[in-house]
């Protein structure tokens, strides 16, 4: 049995249901705000862990969500 590989190009494209998500993070003891839409919400969540903890180091994240998509023509699957 012989396989024939063959490299396929992609490309990232963002996926459209899913809004950018923010993430804090604190740099003392790695616990992490719930993941939201809102940056705000990421950033009063350090406040208030600041407030609780006395941690000083926060890091926020901003996240996407990407599929892979092919553009090789002749490598696409067949439409249905």
């Amino acid at each position: 049995m012989s396989e024939r590989l063959r490299f396929v190009e992609r490309t990232l494209a963002a996926m459209p249901a899913m809004p950018v998500r923010y993430l804090g993070t604190c740099l003392s003891c790695q616990e992490r705000s719930p993941d939201t839409a809102d940056p705000d919400e990421a950033q009063l969540w350090c406040l208030q862990h600041a407030g609780t903890t006395g941690d000083s180091g926060y890091e926020l994240s901003a996240f996407l969500y990407f599929n892979a998509i092919t553009i090789d023509p002749a490598a696409a699957p067949p439409e249905r």
